[in-house]
């Protein structure tokens, strides 16, 4: 029972922290969870990485998708508005063994295409600083939708935009603090490559199918994840298969020669273990050598310790900013600054540097 009951915790937390304003409905759904017992424990019998609330949410979504007859369809659509709670945790009862068998073959795998206008600003931000063109590696890449960020058009409001007007992917991020390195176009991008340990397969459909179950149904980002996914089936990125602690500096080390590289962790990091932590900063460090290198990331506070403890705002719909952060290393040698805090999928950038 102790279990379940540290479950229910993680629940509570998800639907406070992660759902609240910005996703009434899984801040509905994740509370009526929080106290059902017999769906806790149906998650328990999953592994512990499908523990996390994203990946039964991601199940049931998935089975939604795939075209399930059942009065939660229409809520997810937003053409009812009857309580998904209880409509939620009957899915979860009545489909158990297709949810179990979602629990014990799928995990969270998705990098948010919102999160590049981000990235936009992040590239801008390195090219100041060490020039360009830049070699781009992201690292929990994923299908590599934040890859094609010179293919989107990001209209962060007031404070200008980057990308092709007609982009068939519109981004829109509200700066609400500071002036980050807004240009009309992402500095110039001479290799690009991501690093995953699963990644996504574009042409599959099932794969496919689960990127979209990753997305909370009333965001509004699934229409555009459909289209940044259909931009990765025209033009999909090299994508190198394996776990970056081990391989970034073989990675870095395989870019044309000479060209300064931008690394990119968006909400990955916090999933390294400490020792994999100290690697990837040691991979970074001896690759440094040889060419300049960027790290930029956007975790939250406290899981990349170079930027100390650090206070971070809470937006309008109870969402916490997670901290962006940029370390560069030149030759061994390790500079950092704290770019700015950002919401986790890329709607609004509070810039901070200078």
């Amino acid at each position: 029972m102790g279990e379940v009951v540290d479950l229910r915790t993680f629940w509570l937390w998800f639907a406070d922290s992660v759902g609240g304003g910005y996703s009434p409905l899984y801040s509905r759904i994740a509370r009526v969870v929080a106290d059902n017992d017999e769906v806790l424990a149906l998650v328990q019998q999953g592994p512990p990485q499908s523990h996390m609330p994203n990946v039964l949410l991601a199940a049931v979504h998935y089975l939604v998708l795939g075209g399930l007859d059942h009065p939660l369809a229409p809520v997810y659509a937003g053409t009812s508005d009857a309580d998904p709670g209880p409509l939620f945790i009957d899915v979860c009862l009545t489909h158990r063994d297709d949810i179990l068998q979602l629990l014990a073959t799928r995990h969270t795998n998705t990098n948010e295409v919102g999160r590049s206008a981000i990235v936009a600003v992040a590239l801008q931000a390195v090219a100041d600083r060490v020039g360009a063109p830049l070699a781009f590696v992201d690292v929990g890449c994923s299908a590599g939708a934040n890859l094609l960020v010179d293919r989107y058009r990001i209209d962060y409001g007031a404070a200008g935009a980057t990308g092709p007007a007609d982009a068939p992917v519109q981004i829109a991020c509200a700066i609400t603090g500071g002036r980050p390195p807004i240009a009309p176009k992402v500095p110039e991008i001479v290799e690009r490559v991501g690093i995953d340990v699963d990644p996504v397969d574009v042409t599959d459909a099932d794969q496919l199918q689960w990127q979209l179950a990753l997305v909370f149904p009333d965001t509004g980002r699934l229409e555009r994840t459909r289209r940044a996914l259909a931009e990765l089936q025209l033009t999909p990125p090299r994508i190198v298969k394996g776990d970056a602690t081990n391989i970034v500096k073989d990675v870095l080390g395989a870019l044309p020669a000479h060209v300064p590289a931008i690394v990119t962790t968006t909400w990955v990091a916090a999933y390294f273990l400490p020792d994999g932590r100290t690697a990837f900063r040691e991979q970074l460090t001896a690759a440094s050598h040889h060419r300049p290198v960027a790290w930029v990331s956007a975790e939250g506070a406290g899981v990349v310790d170079l930027f100390g403890e650090i206070h971070v705002p809470v937006d309008a719909q109870g969402t916490a900013g997670n901290v962006l952060g940029l370390a560069r290393f030149r030759a061994g040698e390790l500079t950092t600054d704290v770019l700015g805090f950002v919401h986790p999928h890329g709607n609004w950038i509070d810039w901070q540097a200078s």
